[in-house]
């Protein structure tokens, strides 16, 4: 027992021996002992009296007005008002801070709980999302943001985010993104992308008027150049000449179908429909086709572990497949093979193109999917590569809920993995086909 219990439980002994005695003396005990507790239950009462007056925000009890355990009981309650006072004057300082820089940042935030409704948003939000703070706060994001992208993507939040028109910035877009902290609370992310997509519609127009307009010319130009190619009477020191320049314009004409090519999937609607495309098929002819091309060429393999087919478009399916197949085998030697295996995935289904080519430096993945991003830039040309195979491959497997993974070892070799979804899955009954 602490000694200052010990203090006060031996002095109220003391105070019940001096009733004792004193009744012993004057007589009557029992009187002089109720006496004693009664005076000491009102010393204890007054107290809590005291106690409950500072616990209820008065004024600190002075040092004469108790003394003893009670005196230490209400100095240790002042103490722990003052750091209560202290901690409270810390967490408005820090909220007041709190509340001037999130007011000061350009990008809007807004805090959803579990059940997306609004908890807190900043002054950026109000203006982006014309939130009132009156009217707006309890209630659900998606019935104020109602475009139909946003609600898919609040359901399932991730990745990097989208971008949808604003709906209080006439003509603006922004961007939204929803990261979950703490428990069951997540902060939505709102940035102003207005001017960042007219700049990139004003690229994407240019390029598919520029492609557009070129390609008039360079088809006469490559014309001529054919037509001189095929002239017998042409001087043998133009010979080397022509054809280098029939070379390059034939590679010219090629990087203005993938420019215009991927203008149109960068402009489509983001799906990219559900016809019914038979993968097995096109991969066969496919495969087929690459390998009547040139004898110089590394060994094709093709292996089905799936007979499923695909809900999709045809042709930017095609393109998937033969740019990463085309890559493949420019960047594998002889010597080497080329592995396609279509096959089963624990989220759908994945075709991966295996190859035993130059590899891919690690730093250099994240950046191979860029417009004329090349990692060996002279390779590339000199195998005839235009730079924007990659880049097709992306936005098109974009339009196919499709996920593209690379893996690769410089010197070793690369494995481009295209996921595709169930829900763009369709099987024909039976069993997987054999492998080819």
């Amino acid at each position: 027992m602490p000694r200052r219990w010990v203090k006060q439980v031996a002095y109220l002994a003391a105070w019940l021996a001096a009733a004792a005695l004193l009744g012993m003396f004057f007589g009557a005990p029992a009187w002089w002992l109720t006496a004693v507790l009664l005076l000491y239950v009102a010393h204890t009462l007054r107290h809590i009296y005291l106690l409950d007056r500072m616990l209820a925000g008065g004024k600190r009890v002075g040092p004469f007005a108790t003394r003893g355990l009670w005196a230490e009981i209400l100095a240790r309650v002042d103490k722990l008002r003052k750091k209560s006072r202290n901690r409270k004057k810390k967490f408005h300082r820090v909220l007041r801070e709190i509340r001037e820089s999130t007011g000061a940042l350009r990008d809007g935030g807004v805090i959803l709980n579990a059940a997306n409704e609004i908890v807190w948003f900043n002054p950026a939000a109000t203006r982006m999302l014309g939130l009132d703070p009156r009217t707006d706060l309890g209630r659900r994001i998606d019935n104020l943001i109602r475009h139909p992208q946003f609600v898919g993507y609040l359901a399932e939040p991730g990745g990097e985010g989208i971008s949808i028109p604003s709906p209080k910035i006439e003509s603006g877009w922004i961007a939204v993104q929803i990261i979950p902290y703490g428990r069951d609370q997540s902060i939505a992310i709102i940035r102003d992308v207005t001017r960042e997509t007219r700049l990139e519609r004003t690229r994407r127009d240019f390029v598919a008027n520029a492609s557009h307009e070129l390609r008039s010319p360079l088809t006469v130009l490559s014309g001529y150049l054919d037509t001189l190619a095929d002239d017998d009477d042409l001087p043998e020191s133009w010979q080397v000449p022509i054809t280098e320049m029939l070379r390059q314009a034939n590679r010219m004409t090629q990087i203005l179908r993938d420019l215009m090519e991927l203008t149109r999937l960068e402009s489509a609607e983001a799906d990219a429909g559900h016809g019914f495309v038979d993968v097995c098929s096109m991969l066969k002819l496919m495969v087929r086709d690459f390998g009547t091309v040139t004898a110089v060429q590394p060994a094709l393999n093709l292996r089905f572990e799936t007979d499923a087919a695909l809900l999709g478009n045809e042709t930017e399916l095609h393109s998937i497949f033969f740019n990463l197949l085309n890559n493949a085998v420019r960047f594998t030697p002889a010597s080497g093979s080329v592995e396609v295996v279509w096959r089963p995935d624990a989220h759908g289904a994945a075709l991966e193109v295996i190859d035993t080519g130059i590899g891919i430096p690690e730093e250099e993945i994240p950046r191979i999917t860029e417009r004329f991003y090349r990692v060996d830039p002279g390779r590339s040309r000199a195998t005839g590569g235009t730079g924007l195979g990659l880049a097709i491959v992306k936005h098109a497997l974009q339009r196919h809920d499709g996920v593209l993974q690379i893996s690769s070892v410089e010197g070793k070799g690369s494995t481009f993995r295209c996921l595709f979804a169930t829900d763009r899955l369709v099987f024909r009954g039976g069993r997987a086909e054999a492998a080819v």
